[in-house]
């Protein structure tokens, strides 16, 4: 139970390096929600005094975007010195306290986070995600009773995240350990929650894992090009939501998909399932919900993906950099994920193990082998050849079984293997399997080959080499 309820804010603190502003999308329309938002405006910027108001929301937008992208690459000394600049302008703003909180997070300033965490519930009241995550540092830092009014004002909103918090208070897990986890990354790794909550669409649940089962025979076969241009949304990717036609110039706005493939998104009146819908789709549906409940006749909406999560390969073997790897797409070329997981020199296989299958072994010689199209979930092993020979005899110096190496050719062979016993000697014979078993006997005049008449002919494991004089 310990370990579940760990992986389970593992993978829903996983987003918090992206994670600053979910659902703050409120400009768009009821009466009642932009009475709610109106807290949240932040006062004037002095340091945007000479912008245009219009180009305003504009530039706070890339220098938040550009704090929390030093906090994606790691840099988190300087986003929260990013931050704390921004904050010093925009006090009051609720998303650039929960950029801070999550970064605080991910460099383990607990006390810190729960600070920041704080001040963007007071700011936003109305955030789940900020709640959320409040009640999650209340936890770790011993206020329990401060992370049971958490949960309850997570049940008042209605938002799927109270179940998951009820279950980290009621685990007897301890709340240093639990913290130690909260800046960890396993996104696929989230337990089922109560979601209580209805949702929209009555539509049949979308699968979470978008890759289809695995076809008999070679993993070469699936090379739909669809796949390969299509991004299916799953559990632990962030998407920016944008409402282009609402006051704030189309200000971006993150939410995570939470166990059971949701966004808690309260503009629509609750949860929407997204998980296994593309882009595209989400746009639509989310834009169909608000008419429907007459929030916005004609809504812009604009949705990407601002962090991948829940697509990934596992590489293992002879690699620079073996473990799993994001892929943004259904389906990618086997060299897209090996140029990331660096072959090494000795790499001479590989194996693609799908759906629990054996898997099929490629050769990376072949060169249609990089061009192998895999799937989330796979696992890709890459080993070396297993060793192979040519063996040379005849008056040669040093006769017998040789390694074999890729592209050696009949001379070097030769030379390796220390050279004729004689200066004249000219005539040598290479003697090859043939397709029904049978040896196919060649013969060539060494001194061609040196005289460039003939081309020096490559060899290939097990070939039978012997100078007849």
């Amino acid at each position: 139970m310990n370990k579940a309820i760990s992986v389970a804010l593992l993978s829903l603190s996983v987003t918090s390096s992206a994670l600053a502003g979910a659902q703050k999308t409120a400009e768009i329309s009821k009466p009642a929600e932009q009475s709610s938002l109106s807290k949240n405006q932040t006062r004037p910027n002095t340091e945007l005094a000479g912008i245009p108001a219009t180009d305003v929301a504009t530039e706070s937008q890339r220098r938040y975007d550009s704090a929390m992208a030093l906090t994606e690459a790691g840099r988190l000394d300087d986003a929260i010195s990013a931050f704390k600049q921004l904050l010093k302008a925009q006090p009051q703003d609720a998303q650039l306290h929960f950029g801070m909180g999550m970064t605080y997070s991910k460099a383990k300033a607990f006390k810190d986070a729960f600070e920041s965490f704080r001040k963007a519930v007071h700011y936003k009241p109305e955030w789940p995600e900020a709640h959320f995550r409040l009640g999650v540092m209340s936890y770790v830092l011993g206020k329990k009773a401060q992370a049971n009014d958490e949960y309850k004002n997570l049940v008042q909103l209605n938002s799927p995240l109270g179940s998951v918090l009820y279950r980290i208070i009621k685990d007897d897990s301890a709340p240093a350990e639990l913290g130690e986890n909260v800046a960890a990354s396993d996104p696929n790794a989230v337990i089922p929650i109560n979601a209580s909550a209805t949702t929209i669409d009555p539509a049949p649940r979308a699968e979470t894992s978008s890759a289809p089962p695995a076809e008999t025979g070679s993993a070469r076969n699936i090379t739909s090009p669809s796949l390969t241009d299509t991004y299916r949304v799953g559990i632990g990717d962030i998407l920016d939501v944008r409402f282009l036609n609402s006051a704030n110039g189309g200000r971006s706005t993150l939410f995570t998909v939470v166990a059971g493939g949701m966004i808690d998104f309260p503009v629509a009146g609750g949860p929407i399932m997204v998980a296994g819908l593309t882009t595209e789709e989400i746009q639509t549906r989310i834009a169909t919900e608000l008419k429907r409940r007459a929030v916005e006749e004609n809504a812009q909406i604009s949705v990407g993906v601002r962090q991948y999560s829940s697509h990934s390969v596992m590489v293992t073997g002879l690699v620079g950099a073996p473990g799993s790897r994001i892929i943004r797409r259904e389906a990618v070329p086997l060299y897209v994920v090996l140029a990331e997981a660096q072959l090494r020199n000795d790499a001479g296989r590989i194996t693609i193990m799908r759906g629990g299958s054996a898997g099929q072994t490629l050769d990376l010689n072949d060169p249609t082998t990089l061009n192998t199209v895999v799937l989330n979930g796979d696992v890709i092993t890459v080993t070396g050849r297993p060793q192979e020979f040519y063996y040379i005899a005849g008056r040669i110096n040093y006769p017998g079984q040789k390694n074999f190496q890729s592209g050696i050719t009949l001379l070097q062979a030769i030379l390796a293997s220390g050279g004729t016993t004689r200066q004249n000697e000219r005539i040598v014979e290479i003697s090859r399997e043939g397709s029904e078993g049978r040896l196919v006997t060649t013969r060539f005049d060494i001194k061609e080959i040196k005289a460039g008449k003939i081309q020096d002919p490559k060899l290939q494991a097990g070939d039978r080499i012997q100078v007849i004089r």
